[in-house]
């Protein structure tokens, strides 16, 4: 049999106008990459939804996706363009950061994905003030969420117990049966 060779197509532009409108429509699992150089490309997969979205934008936008159709370069400018030095960077792999970032306008504060040691998306924002506070805010309530969720507390005594009691039930309820059968 032939192996099938599946062409993965992706688009690839430089709007962050563009990009918030692909998270805020759900689309963030098809991003594949942001690279920076030092604006920001971002690149996705190229399926229905994102086409659709991406189609839309470029239509109400006089055909363009690039940086052109974005008045938020100017603070990215000061930060990182023409900055003295390096500025610094914020690093996170929850994806509420990301998407309230991106939503509240940093998406072109996003240098950069990456997958890290563990094999989970990761994604760099140059620091700020705001994401700072965002990212320290919904990681606080990952933290929560994690904290309240229950615990499997069962030690392997109290397997062996449940299990006995459960074959007990069993063999009550086979005699039971075979006792109305009779």
């Amino acid at each position: 049999m032939e192996k099938q060779n599946k062409e993965v197509k992706k688009i690839y532009f430089e709007s962050v106008s563009l990009f918030k409108e692909l998270v805020e429509g759900n689309q963030l699992k098809n991003l594949r990459s942001v690279k920076s150089n030092p604006y920001p490309s971002y690149c996705f997969l190229a399926t229905r939804k994102v086409m659709d979205i991406v189609s839309e934008f470029i239509v109400n936008h006089n055909m363009k996706c690039d940086r052109t159709v974005d008045d938020s370069w100017e603070d990215f400018e000061k930060l990182v363009v023409n900055a003295e030095s390096k500025p610094d960077t914020i690093v996170t792999r929850n994806l509420r950061v990301v998407k309230r970032a991106v939503s509240e306008g940093y998406g072109n504060m996003l240098k950069r994905t990456l997958v890290d040691q563990h094999k989970k998306k990761t994604f760099v924002f140059y620091a700020n003030d705001r994401i700072a506070e965002i990212k320290a805010e919904e990681d606080a309530k990952s933290q929560e969420r994690y904290e309240q969720r229950p615990k499997a507390d069962i030690t392997p005594v109290d397997m062996k117990e449940k299990k006995k009691n459960i074959d007990t039930e069993m063999s009550k309820l086979i005699k039971k049966a075979m006792e109305e059968q009779k």
